[in-house]
């Protein structure tokens, strides 16, 4: 695993950037993660953050860890939100985020540290963890088994990974209207990420893929968000509009690097597409709604320890 702390003195390509179609995108192992990294995005993942959060009721995360928490790791830790309020809520744990960009702020706590790293090179961490973390990153893997894997071996015994990831494509409760681009759309994303030999909709499996790893106490619970207020309840519309606002920031960014480095659209073309595709998840009389899994697994105490790098 090729690591930089936020602390070292790396190389200045590590913080160039790759520009397509006037946004900005990761050098490190350019092109891995379709999503880019530009003020914009990290506005928008710090809004996502607040998403995933208010689902919790402002738990950070949701494994039985209790008093034993003293190592933390934050796979695809992005700007690095999540790591830093761990950070603030736990000041005794030390908490590390990863991701492929460095976008994470110089002014996390003490004790949260950033490195620049893939997670799907072998993990060489200097310690194990008693919590291994990633939240949305079903997009950014070829082998989530892989990955899942390292974390395994990266868990003192007793310690947990808690995922968190949608079911692509979006999904809808009553027939949509005939070409709707919504779901057009999905079929088109769908499309692509096979074509990158990805498949976006494995979050369905995470549970037996973890249980065949030799992960224990597996807890998989769905969540349903509706994607504009349809639904009844307050708290179900407030969950509703969070995640709208969210989906509407990410529809351009990821479809037009998706669609036009995979499909071969022109960016007019993506453009034109979105329209259509923002105008239905604002409308109301289209029911549909995003389902995810949020899962977190035990890894048996009697399992043996990887020997840390030394």
């Amino acid at each position: 695993m090729s690591v930089f702390s936020s602390t070292q003195s790396v190389g200045d390509s590590i913080y160039d950037h790759v520009i397509e179609n006037g946004r900005t995108y990761h050098r490190f192992k350019a092109g891995k993660y379709l999503l880019p990294n530009d003020e914009g995005e990290q506005k928008r993942l710090d809004y996502q953050h607040q998403l995933y959060t208010t689902v919790l009721n402002g738990k950070l995360f949701i494994a039985p860890i209790g008093h034993r928490l003293r190592t933390v790791l934050d796979v695809g830790t992005g700007t690095g939100i999540w790591a830093i309020e761990v950070g603030l809520e736990y000041p005794g744990a030390q908490i590390t985020g990863t991701d492929l960009s460095p976008i994470q702020p110089s002014y996390a706590p003490p004790n949260v540290a950033f490195e620049i790293c893939d997670a799907e090179d072998e993990w060489s961490f200097r310690h194990p963890f008693d919590l291994v973390h990633m939240r949305a990153m079903v997009t950014c893997f070829r082998n989530p088994r892989a990955v899942f894997e390292e974390a395994y071996r990266s868990l003192v015994p007793g310690g947990f990974i808690e995922l968190r990831d949608p079911i692509l494509p979006f999904c809808f409760l009553t027939p949509p209207p005939e070409g709707c681009a919504l779901q057009e759309w999905g079929e088109k994303l769908m499309e692509a990420a096979r074509l990158l030999g990805r498949d976006w909709g494995v979050a369905t499996r995470y549970s037996q893929i973890l249980g065949d790893i030799g992960f224990v106490n597996i807890t998989e619970r769905r969540e349903t968000i509706a994607l504009s207020p349809w639904v009844k309840g307050s708290h179900n519309k407030q969950l509703s509009l969070l995640l709208q606002h969210d989906i509407l920031a990410m529809l351009e960014p990821m479809s037009m690097a998706l669609f036009t480095r995979v499909l071969g659209w022109d960016a007019r073309r993506v453009s034109d597409c979105l329209e259509l595709v923002k105008r239905d998840v604002q409308n109301t009389k289209i029911h549909a709604y995003s389902e995810g899994v949020h899962i977190f697994a035990q890894k048996p105490f009697d399992s043996p320890q990887r020997t840390p790098v030394r």
